[in-house]
């Protein structure tokens, strides 16, 4: 787990080059640039990774009537397996806590069975599936719907 000057600070507009860069070298099925604009005009949680002043991830979160949702949690393809994912995840669960939210709710590709674990380790359980909800290359492949209630919260 990587301990070299990781810290989280709020998105800006001026970050969306080095976001959608990173997006875009990580992510199998990439946001487009508006999506990251228009959660930040919209008021939505959008967080940062940085490692030594480099953008390493950014997860955005939508809260509404004491809920949470995780719509996006991406790590830099090079900085992966160091545990930054893990951390911009308990960083996010604490935003979500301190904002009175009773439940967080994400959703994972079937097949990305190590952000199912790390969701797993970290206190979601699975509570449904949306077929057919990821394009793939040729075909759709499901969500698996996740969500962690209040009292497993990491505070």
């Amino acid at each position: 787990m990587t301990q070299q000057s990781l810290t989280f600070r709020p998105m800006l507009e001026k970050d969306l080059e080095q976001v959608y860069t990173v997006e875009q070298q990580s992510a199998e099925h990439p946001w487009r640039k508006a999506h990251f604009s228009d959660s930040l005009k919209s008021g939505y949680t959008c967080e940062l990774a940085v490692l030594d002043s480099e953008i390493v991830g950014h997860c955005i979160m939508m809260m509404a009537a004491g809920e949470a949702s995780i719509l996006i949690l991406t790590i830099d393809k090079k900085s992966q397996r160091q545990g930054i994912g893990r951390q911009l995840l308990q960083h996010m669960i604490q935003k979500a806590s301190q904002s009175d939210c009773n439940t967080i709710l994400l959703e994972v590709r079937r097949s990305n069975i190590k952000a199912f674990n790390l969701y797993l380790d970290e206190g979601f359980s699975e509570i449904g599936v949306r077929k057919n909800y990821y394009p793939m290359g040729k075909g759709w492949e499901d969500a698996i719907v996740m969500a962690m209630e209040p009292e497993t919260f990491l505070i």
